[in-house]
């Protein structure tokens, strides 16, 4: 992909390591070096700079991010006034639903999770607040997608579209198909895309301008995904908070 004009090659290596590095749990000069097909000696420097700078930390020959990059990035949403309209109606999505309610918004080609609420239930998925997720196969990215311009859709769904399970969408023109779908139905559900254990149905989140700055999903093991619970629970009640926050943002 070029680069735009006027902008600094080096720091864009350097962020494009750190978001691997956010990626996995930890990694080793060659393996990072191949993932990123960057030669080792300007990886390595890269490394040694985020290191030296707190961003990295190294132990026994490996990699991982630091907490410094959560920190700046926990700022950021601190000033999310987003964040702070949603999170009533998500509390009481999750209290009616008996499922975790996550609101997301679109970064590059994912969804990063800004909040959370955890269902009650003994058995629930996983997450964590700024957990990134892929766009083109998880509920909360497929939302905010359906209703983009066109040409942030392409960006998005550059391909080839990485598979995850089984289930996951990575012919472009089925996807789209599936976003014209979502949009027209006003919702999108993840059924085993991307964790296969894993499903969930979200709704977009618009502004005052009717432009959608985020979503808003319940997200559950497969098990309890049936259709009756989408139909008389999940939905409707998805369907109550988004008017609701609509209908807020439009007042902020």
């Amino acid at each position: 992909m070029s680069r735009q004009p006027n902008l600094t090659a080096t720091l864009a290596k350097g962020l494009e390591v750190m978001e691997a590095l956010a990626d996995l749990e930890e990694t080793g000069l060659t393996e990072l070096a191949r993932r990123l097909d960057l030669s080792a000696p300007t990886l390595f420097r890269i490394l040694s700079t985020l290191v030296a700078e707190g961003y990295a930390l190294k132990a026994a020959g490996r990699y991982r991010l630091s907490l410094k990059s959560w920190e700046i990035g926990a700022k950021a949403v601190r000033r999310l006034k987003l964040k702070d309209l949603v999170r009533p109606r998500a509390e009481r999505l999750s209290q009616r639903s008996a499922e975790s309610a996550h609101l997301a918004v679109l970064q590059g080609s994912g969804v990063v999770i800004i909040d959370k609420v955890d269902a009650a239930q003994p058995v629930r998925v996983d997450t964590y607040l700024g957990q990134r997720a892929p766009a083109h196969c998880s509920a909360t990215g497929k939302a905010i997608l359906a209703f983009l311009p066109p040409e942030r859709v392409d960006e998005v769904l550059e391909p080839p579209l990485q598979r995850y399970t089984e289930r996951t969408i990575c012919d472009v023109r089925k996807l789209r198909k599936e976003l014209a779908a979502a949009r027209g139905q006003g919702y999108a559900v993840n059924r085993g895309e991307w964790r296969t254990d894993v499903c969930a149905i979200a709704v977009p989140l618009q502004d005052h301008a009717k432009e959608v700055v985020a979503s808003l999903s319940l997200t559950l093991p497969t098990v309890r995904f049936t259709e009756d619970a989408i139909r008389t629970s999940f939905l409707p009640a998805l369907r109550e908070a988004a008017a609701a926050i609509s209908a807020d943002l439009g007042r902020a």
